[in-house]
């Protein structure tokens, strides 16, 4: 039988390479959407995937015997609607943008976690951070430049664009609440309420609007579920050891893994504007985090 306790204790042990596998899962989970035929609407996606997660975390909390209700439950609550409105539009980016883009947009979110958490959770905000911000978009607007996009054959809407940012400050809100409850509340908990939020807001969408995947898309829909879950539990220990605005530049990676994706399985090209782009954007996030400069 599985041991929980064991896997958990081999887990902590790993550190910063928790937040390291957590880009990993995430962006191979990025691969499994970005697979999926346009018929299956965004939130029929996030609906499966949260379903999945749902049945994982609660065979393992009702193992480990816990109250799965948790302490803080209006910050839970809050948790499983920023994470859910972060997955929509996210989701909505990866399916209407290309790969290597979407992701670099989204990763963004640094930043804004930096501002956030300086904000909501008393960490220290500097005047690097003004500075990361101004360097950081200037990064986007080298990758989003017409011109740029216009020698690669490829057209992105602005509604695609600005949910792609609204995925990214949900996703600051979502990683500062995460650790704000990473002090009381055992993180089974903390990745159930996701799930359960999702599955009840977006039930009724789902109902109305159902369509029936194939067995190919129901694959990719499974491997979202999978890997989204792996992803929130690694993220989610990590956050826990690490500093809000330290562990959000090491999850930057998932930057790297979605151009490799990008490139492998849709043809993408990634351009010279793109690569300058996504390392002003890695900059800004580098420089809104101090203490990695001063640990290295």
């Amino acid at each position: 039988m599985l041991n929980i306790g064991k896997l958990e204790n081999k887990i902590n042990s790993l550190k910063k390479f928790n937040l390291i596998f957590a880009s990993f899962f995430f962006s191979l989970m990025t691969l499994c959407v970005k697979n999926i035929d346009n018929r299956i609407p965004i939130y029929e996606l996030v609906f499966f995937r949260s379903l999945l997660s749902l049945m994982i975390t609660l065979s393992i909390i009702k193992v480990k015997n816990i109250n799965p209700w948790g302490n803080n439950r209006p910050l839970l609550i809050l948790r499983g609607v920023l994470g859910t409105s972060a997955l929509v539009c996210i989701f909505y980016a990866i399916r209407n943008m290309p790969l290597s883009i979407s992701t670099v947009i989204q990763y963004t979110y640094p930043i804004f976690i930096s501002i956030f958490a300086g904000i909501l959770i008393n960490e220290k905000v500097t005047k690097n951070l003004f500075i990361a911000l101004i360097i950081g978009w200037l990064g986007i607007i080298v990758i989003l430049n017409p011109n740029q996009l216009s020698t690669i054959n490829v057209e992105i809407e602005n509604t695609s664009v600005l949910l792609a940012f609204l995925g990214a400050i949900c996703t600051a809100f979502a990683y500062v609440t995460v650790k704000k409850l990473s002090v009381t509340e055992d993180i089974y908990v903390i990745i159930e309420y996701f799930p359960l939020v999702s599955l009840i807001t977006l039930l009724p969408f789902v109902l109305i609007n159902w369509v029936t995947p194939n067995l190919n898309e129901l694959i990719w829909i499974i491997g979202i579920g999978l890997f989204t879950q792996l992803g929130q539990t690694f993220l989610t220990i990590g956050l826990k050891k690490l500093p809000a605005t330290e562990a959000s530049a090491i999850n930057y990676l998932q930057v790297l893994f979605g151009s490799i994706w990008g490139v492998l399985f849709f043809s993408e090209v990634i351009t010279i504007n793109f690569l300058l782009g996504a390392l002003l954007v890695l900059l800004g996030t580098i420089i809104s985090t101090p203490k990695i400069i001063k640990k290295t």
